[in-house]
């Protein structure tokens, strides 16, 4: 009859090799979502700005207006009653 060894060392190397495996896989999960999650914030962060900056043109547009596309020159001349811009009053 053969004895057989209680412990053995090459089993020990495999389930080693297997925490190892397990710990790296989890460190490489957590990178990933690590990963999304600060791609994830950094795409808020833009559109938020995006969102700011368009309510500042708003604003700015309310504000100044609408440029006219012909933009009419008034002239003073001297009325009979005074000054006006168009002479008869």
């Amino acid at each position: 009859m053969t004895q057989q060894q209680a412990f053995n060392p090459d089993a020990a190397v495999q389930v080693l090799r297997a925490v190892l495996a397990a710990i790296i896989a989890a460190a490489f999960i957590g990178l990933v979502v690590l990963l999304a999650a600060v791609l994830t914030a950094a795409a808020f962060v833009v559109a938020g700005l995006a969102v700011l900056g368009a309510g500042a043109y708003w604003i700015y547009r309310k504000v100044r207006g609408r440029k006219p596309a012909d933009p009419s020159v008034l002239v003073a001349r001297r009325g009979p009653h005074g000054w006006t811009v168009d002479g008869t009053s």
